[in-house]
């Protein structure tokens, strides 16, 4: 028996070693039920892929657990088939999913971070097949990191990543990073109700993401409580009640037993195994091992199959399933016919990576290999370990079992010749991200200071960089925190620390001038900005704070010319146009901040903020007409925001529409109740219509806000 090694798309077309495979897939039945099998001319119809993130697959049930209760996946995976041993590719959120779903490994896919440029429009995703072949898509995301800025969106009909996103910057805090999965799931039941008749008809493919289980560790009740010593655990055992919820309401919409479901997740996390907290520096089974699971017609119960499942197979076997044609030039395989009672075993190396020690600070990345249970870590102390008797990976067999390291060291060197050969033909590619996405990032611990690079076990060992680099991470957690408190000054002394300890991250000077411009030390913060765009000259938001900064002293003209080197360096970056419409606004040159206006719309169509602003511009000008229709666009694109719903009352109201614009203040006031702006425009319009709930509405407003004069003169109209 062999196995093909290679980067695809020469995996299984093109040998560049062959190893003997050491590893046996079994197909069992643990209860006896009799194989099922779906007409060959009937595939599920539907496709609903759930990925958990930072999910342990040893924290559930199904995988052995007997301490959490994880109920509803387990009852999915006692439906369906459990793949014993799945593993990830990396043990980061955006580069593992990106890998789910086109189907390739990272140096592929390109994606090796949270902040690398958006997925690159030539690679091919699940999600644009399926749309290709009819299918209706739609994408619920509860994590910044997968927003759209990922490039993950495409292919999607509909991509819910709303985070909230107001008429007003703010500095975001920890719990807005990501949406609870409550919040997701009301999205996706929204979604499923509002389908037209037409959509509702189509074959549909949905993606649930569900961020619970990542730090920080904050399970509501009555898991809380429950959980109090092991707050991880209680955000699985919530989860999974999550799982049961998606699960009825597709029931309820008969969507579930015609479906083809996969659940899975993007990485794992480490507790406290080899003094690692968290995911993304190690590469240890605790951030690699994953559960997976699928159930839905065709395939058996209460099945399971034995030997490495990757993440990058799930895509190609998702479109086998559903009789899709595949996406061309994937590492992963179909694994369909390992599925079934008597299939082939699963003969194929897989692949892992960290590149975190090496991007944040240039010690040894970490490469991965496995052959079966045989597991070598490419690093300056390579280690080798036997998964089937050593799973903790306690015993490093590096110097030991010589010819196995030896084996697989070669196999790996192989590859990473392909991937080096690779990149050297093509630009390295540097995150274009503004500074709210980035500051989110980092908060949760994803950091990283530049474009990679090409290494091989090079700079220090991480093994001996731990403790270092727990600390570090401490200053710059610290750090955001202290600059989101808005304590300026304590922030300032852990971005220096970092500096001092030798991080020349641009990170690092970029937090460092926001908590400058906190204290009103502009020239200081303007420096910080200006080393922050010397090191990464396409960081958006380097040139927006640098723009800021200039602002504070007066200086809209040298902000302006901030905002247009931005935009040579990032021409397609949306946020730079914005902000530069803004100053020529407060400047009132109003044909200016249009085009500026303009140019966000045509890069970012489905903006729904701007659309407000260039109502707020045409307005200004005179045009209540286009300033209605502009309006009610951005109530279309994100019919969750008040203020856009305010705006358009008022002009519905200015013109005469007293009905429309009641309505539009109503909808305004059930996402804002407390706003005593809106309830007076409200009432206006019911007293302009001689409605006498106008009364009840201006007391209302007093209640709200009792210094609101305006409502007190109304109500002196109305003969209080």
């Amino acid at each position: 028996m062999s196995v093909t090694v290679g980067w695809p798309a020469e995996a299984g077309r093109r040998t560049l070693r062959r190893i003997p495979a050491v590893l046996l897939v079994a197909l069992t039945s643990a209860c006896g039920h009799p194989p099922a099998s779906a007409p060959a001319n009937q595939p599920p119809r539907h496709l609903i892929i759930v990925t958990i993130d930072t999910l342990r697959a040893d924290r559930l049930g199904a995988y052995g657990n007997t301490t959490i209760p994880t109920p509803n996946f387990d009852r999915i995976a006692a439906e369906g088939v459990r793949a014993i041993d799945a593993s990830t590719h990396v043990p980061i959120t955006r580069p593992a999913h990106t890998s789910l779903l086109t189907g390739r490994y990272p140096a592929e896919h390109g994606i090796r971070d949270n902040i690398s440029l958006p997925l690159a429009a030539d690679v091919p995703t699940l999600a644009e097949t399926l749309k290709g072949q009819g299918f209706a898509t739609a994408a619920f995301v509860s994590s910044f990191v997968l927003s759209t800025q990922s490039g993950l969106n495409r292919g999607f009909d509909h991509y819910d990543d709303a985070f909230k996103k107001g008429t007003t910057d703010e500095i975001m805090l920890f719990s807005s990073l990501q949406r609870r999965g409550d919040d997701t799931l009301s999205r996706v039941e929204e979604w499923l109700d509002s389908r037209p008749p037409d959509v509702q008809a189509k074959r549909t493919a949905l993606w649930v993401h569900l961020y619970d289980p990542h730090d920080p560790y904050e399970p509501p009740e009555p898991f809380a409580s429950k959980f109090a010593d092991r707050p991880y655990d209680g955000e699985v055992a919530w989860t999974d009640t999550l799982l049961g919820r998606l699960r009825a309401s597709l029931e309820a919409r008969k969507m579930w037993d015609n479906a083809l479901v996969i659940i899975t997740a993007d990485h794992g996390e480490a507790l406290g195994e080899h003094d690692e907290t968290g995911h993304g520096f190690f590469t240890y089974e605790t951030t690699l091992k994953v559960p997976l699971v699928m159930r839905g017609p065709g395939l058996s119960p209460n099945a399971t199959v034995n030997g490495t499942v990757r993440l990058v197979d799930v895509a190609p076997t998702a479109l086998a399933l559903l009789g899709v044609p595949p996406m061309p030039e994937t590492t992963g395989v179909d694994l369909s016919p390992h599925l079934v009672p008597g299939g082939a075993p699963i003969t194929r190396l897989t692949y892992a990576e960290s590149l975190t020690p090496l991007l944040q600070y240039q010690w040894s990345d970490l490469r991965v290999i496995r052959d079966g249970p045989w597991k070598y870590i490419l690093a300056p102390r390579p280690e080798l370990y036997d998964l089937s008797s050593d799973p903790g990976e306690t015993r490093d067999l590096a110097t030991t079992e010589t010819a196995t390291a030896a084996r697989l060291r070669t196999a790996l060197e192989g590859l990473l010749r392909v991937e080096r050969n690779r990149a050297s033909s093509r630009p390295a590619a540097t995150p274009a991200l503004s500074a709210d996405v980035l500051q989110k990032l980092g908060a949760l611990g994803y950091v990283s200071p530049g474009a990679p690079k090409n290494s091989v076990a090079q700079g220090a060992d991480p093994k001996d960089k731990i403790e270092e680099f727990r600390t570090l991470s401490g200053l710059m957690r610290e750090g955001l925190t202290l600059l989101r408190q808005g304590r300026y000054a304590e922030s300032i002394s852990r971005f220096t620390g970092l500096q001092k300890a030798g991080s020349e991250a641009f990170q690092v000077y970029f937090y460092l001038g926001r908590a400058q411009l906190g204290l009103g030390r502009t020239r200081d913060a303007e420096k910080s900005f200006e080393r922050t765009i010397e090191i990464m000259p396409n960081f958006t938001q380097a040139h927006v704070s640098l723009a800021e900064a200039r602002l504070v002293r007066k200086d809209p003209q040298g902000a302006i010319a901030a905002l247009q080197r931005g935009q040579r360096d990032a021409p397609n970056e949306p946020d730079l146009f914005d902000r530069e419409g803004q100053v020529w606004q407060q400047l009132g040159d109003l044909p200016r901040a249009m085009a500026a206006y303009e140019r966000v719309a045509a890069l970012a169509p489905r903006d729904a903020l701007v659309r407000w602003r260039m109502g707020e511009v045409v307005l200004t000008q005179g045009q209540p007409d286009r300033a209605r229709e502009l309006f009610r666009q951005a109530t279309e694109l994100d019919p969750t925001v008040a203020d856009y719903w305010n705006s358009l009352g008022m002009v519905l109201g200015g013109a005469g529409d007293q009905t429309g614009a009641a309505d539009a203040f109503r909808k305004a006031l059930e996402r804002d109740p407390k706003d005593a702006r809106v309830a007076y425009n409200l009432g206006l319009v019911l007293m302009r219509a001689g409605d006498p709930s106008a009364r009840a509405q201006f007391e209302r407003v007093l209640a709200l806000d009792p210094g609101f004069r305006p409502a007190r003169e109304r109500l002196a109209e109305l003969g209080r």
